[in-house]
């Protein structure tokens, strides 16, 4: 078995594959993904971290003839290109009053409509997903708007919030204490276990963002149970 490859049984339904190299992680973790996806389909939920895919089966118990089966899966794979998977224009309600806008307006010494008009323009590509299932780190941001994370998190951030820190854009899937500052809502469910798969993004996607008014807002979020994903991918 290939030694770079390390593989750990995370709970009894999921196994954690790490990639334990120093160059073309990016590649790799693209490569195993896409192997385990088109092996087990709607059978698992994975999700991709730095140098890691944790794969969970959806109804399967981990066994010893499982993770022999993944391993002769991946034996003697070579990094292919990375490649993009999706492309996601995603609507943004920006509230122009909060707090955090202003905050960053501040920090900046950039408008608000500045700020907006900057975070739109950016074309973004999920670098991982992280600490909240479904979570993406997005690169791309333009460097004006950087800001050092918060130094008091916030205790509350609410699900689909569009946030900054360090360099770094990311779209909250549920609620959660964040040190992010929040520029607007995504009205967009990331994370939905009755979906194929249950995540929106995957790592290599790319992200637009385009600024939609409080109806429009509403009118989306009143639709979240039964909303098209599709309308939102490759346009």
């Amino acid at each position: 078995m290939d030694s770079f490859i390390l593989y750990h049984q995370y709970n009894e339904n999921s196994l954690l594959v790490t990639i334990d190299v120093d160059t073309n992680v990016q590649e790799y973790r693209s490569y195993i993904t896409r192997l385990i996806n088109d092996q087990y389909r709607h059978r698992v939920v994975l999700n991709q971290g730095f140098n890691s895919v944790l794969i969970l089966w959806r109804e399967e118990s981990v066994t010893r003839t499982l993770i022999d089966e993944v391993k002769l899966l991946l034996k003697g794979i070579t990094p292919s290109p990375v490649r993009v998977i999706n492309k996601w224009k995603l609507p943004v309600y920006y509230d122009c009053l909060s707090a955090d806008i202003r905050a960053l307006s501040k920090y900046t010494d950039l408008e608000v409509g500045e700020i907006i008009r900057l975070h739109q323009q950016a074309v973004y590509t999920v670098s991982f997903m992280g600490f909240l299932p479904g979570f993406p780190y997005l690169n791309g941001l333009p460097e004006s708007l950087s800001i050092p994370r918060k130094v008091t998190p916030s205790l509350q951030v609410k699900t689909g919030s569009v946030a900054i820190a360090a360099g770094i854009c990311g779209i909250y899937p549920q609620s959660s204490p964040g040190g992010w500052y929040v520029l607007g809502n995504c009205p967009v469910p990331l994370f939905n276990r009755e979906r194929e798969q249950a995540f929106l993004l995957s790592i290599n996607d790319q992200v637009e963002f385009y600024e939609v008014d409080k109806s429009t807002f509403t009118d989306l979020k009143q639709k979240t149970s039964h909303l098209d994903i599709n309308q939102f991918k490759n346009g």
